[in-house]
């Protein structure tokens, strides 16, 4: 009777529990694709963006240099200054110092004489000559009475009477003319006045316009940028939505890994040699110790 003896080989392999390596089997199949360069996410969907310069600003930059005396201005697709045509040279104020000029120096009165100057002198004139001319007959009538009309002192005295008279009237048209002149030269002063100042203003006005729009289209602007941005987050956020919801679960499921694990025993069984195939090994073993000693 031969008896066989049997050898047993115990293997022990460290495996995840079953629902764990479904799991991670699944986990992993999301994360392979992931890889293909092909794949990669096109960030030109939210690259950073400026937004560009609006209507209200390029306004006011038109306005502030159409005041400085330049041309028409250019503007980029962005909006942003381009190019500056020719101008005129002259700033906004000029044209009031231009006018304030000519209020100024020989002849800037002139403009404010009054034109019926003569007409007022005439007419004065003339009711002056006809008071002094009934005040001459008094003269007669006076020398008629004293019985000395013709004589040589009632010529005496209407010759005096005359030159006043001559003088009377030039001293009145002088006086006319002198009023007419100072109200006139009053006039231009206020006028002189009146455009250095506005000269003087409009600067500010304008500068103070300029700012109103500047401040206007940077709100705009603002705005527009806000816009921009948060279509940019919106698309940063769609874009790497799965590789956000698949590292969420790959933390959560890390501990899963190294906690959960089960370690199962697996147990090989292979029978004992035989008389045989010991018999065989040992000749061969005998067989190679004789061949080196004899040589073979």
């Amino acid at each position: 009777m031969t008896t066989q003896t049997i050898n047993q080989t115990t293997t022990n392999v460290s495996k995840p529990a079953p629902f764990v390596e479904g799991l991670g089997t699944a986990f992993a199949g999301r994360l392979a694709p992931m890889l293909d360069p092909n794949k990669a996410v096109d960030t030109s969907k939210f690259a950073p963006q400026v937004a560009n310069q609006n209507a209200l600003s390029q306004a006011a930059l038109q306005q502030q240099a159409t005041a400085s005396g330049l041309g028409s201005i250019q503007f980029g697709a962005d909006g942003t200054v381009s190019g500056v045509g020719p101008g005129t040279g002259v700033a906004s104020y000029q044209p009031y110092l231009d006018q304030a000029s000519a209020l100024s120096g020989p002849g800037a009165v002139n403009q404010f004489m009054s034109p019926f100057q003569q007409q007022v002198i005439d007419a004065t004139k003339s009711s002056y000559s006809n008071e002094r001319a009934g005040q001459r007959q008094s003269i007669a009538d006076a020398a008629i009475q004293a019985g000395a009309f013709g004589g040589g002192r009632e010529g005496v005295q209407r010759g005096v009477y005359d030159a006043q008279t001559s003088l009377g009237l030039a001293k009145l048209e002088a006086d006319l003319r002198g009023q007419n002149f100072a109200q006139a030269q009053n006039q231009a002063n206020t006028a002189f006045g009146q455009q250095t100042d506005l000269a003087t203003q409009v600067p500010t006005l304008q500068q103070a316009s300029t700012q109103q729009l500047q401040q206007l289209g940077t709100g705009q602007q603002a705005l527009n940028q806000a816009q921009l941005d948060a279509t940019a987050a919106a698309n940063r956020e769609s874009a790497y939505e799965q590789q956000q919801r698949l590292g969420f679960f790959g933390q959560q499921f890390a501990p899963l890994m190294g906690g959960m694990g089960a370690t199962q025993q697996y147990q090989t069984a292979q029978p004992a040699p035989s008389a045989m195939q010991t018999i065989l090994g040992t000749g061969a073993g005998i067989g190679g110790l004789l061949g080196g000693l004899f040589g073979k």
